[in-house]
């Protein structure tokens, strides 16, 4: 895995047209094709250096925006991932950038699919990892208990989420060694032996510093939360002509793959990707999951969901 940043914008912000700052971080081949990555619920940009190796071998140029309210960003009522659109195509603008790829990854993956959804002609290829999709009941299944409560009932109580976001902050800023450790203890084998590993274990460290440190951790917690529930559209409403590339870790309990089923079954084209692995996946198949976007932008033909949700 690359955790450098290869290079940068000047100050790694850019300003909205509503005036808001956005911080922008690039990491891969500076002179690639561009592709906008969208970070998971307690993250940021740090999550593209998953794939930043693999994208500087394939000549990609992975541009990782913070959403409002981590690190730099600035914080902004949403009240769904389409209202997040405009800033892609402020930031699009200010790169003076038209066509581009698009990655979500976990909770990224509903502002990927709303750029595909407004923005779509400009969109060569769309590619979800471990992707949240809306959050129904049936989706959730696989999810463990404690988590599928906490998404229930902090996607319909913003207040409740603040509070228990604001109780993680202070327990972070406290240990935030221990804080993490504690977080990586509830998830899967595969997950817990890749954060034995320790420049994994110390990037995840940045992320959560941009989010309650850096960010506004209580405000975007509550508001990602909120935003699962209401994509502003659903996925079957995607262009008919779109076509998403999901990779999904069978051993996901964060995001549990019967929610990437539910996906698969709903996009109107798509290959669906179910291999070993927990949530973090997208470290230890970098290469493949980069390797594919490429044969997409290189013309390779795609596959075609069948009824049962399978791909051909």
């Amino acid at each position: 895995m690359g955790a450098s940043v290869p290079y940068a914008m000047p100050d790694n912000l850019i300003t909205t047209r509503t005036g808001r700052l956005l911080e922008v971080r690039e990491y891969g081949d500076p002179a690639g094709h561009p592709a906008l990555f969208f970070h998971g619920l307690i993250g940021s940009h740090h999550q593209a250096s998953y794939i930043a190796e693999q994208a500087m071998q394939h000549d990609l140029r992975i541009i990782a925006p913070n959403r409002p309210g981590v690190g730099k960003s600035e914080f902004v009522v949403r009240k769904s991932a389409l209202e997040a659109v405009p800033d892609i195509e402020d930031l699009t603008a200010a790169l003076q950038i038209d066509q581009f790829s698009v990655i979500g990854i976990s909770g990224g993956t509903p502002y990927a699919l709303a750029c595909l959804h407004r923005l779509g002609p400009r969109i060569r290829t769309t590619t979800v990892i471990s992707g949240m999709g809306p959050i129904r009941l049936a989706a959730l299944q696989g999810m463990d208990l404690p988590r599928r409560l906490a998404m229930e009932i902090g996607s319909r109580y913003p207040k409740l989420a603040k509070q228990e976001s604001r109780r993680w902050g202070e327990r972070f800023r406290a240990h935030p060694t221990d804080f993490l450790n504690r977080l990586v203890s509830t998830w899967p084998a595969a997950d817990r032996e890749l954060f034995g590993r320790k420049e994994i274990f110390d990037l995840f460290l940045r992320d959560l510093q941009q989010v309650f440190i850096d960010g506004n951790g209580p405000e975007t917690f509550a508001q990602e939360l909120r935003l699962y529930r209401n994509f502003g559209f659903s996925p079957a409403d995607l262009p008919q002509e779109s076509y998403v590339t999901l990779w999904q870790g069978l051993d996901d309990v964060i995001v549990p793959p019967a929610m990437a089923w539910k996906m698969a079954q709903t996009l109107p084209r798509c290959e669906a990707h179910f291999v070993p692995g927990g949530h973090f996946v997208a470290i230890t198949i970098s290469d493949q999951i980069i390797a594919r976007l490429k044969q997409h932008l290189d013309g390779a033909p795609g596959a075609v969901r069948t009824a049962d949700g399978t791909a051909r």
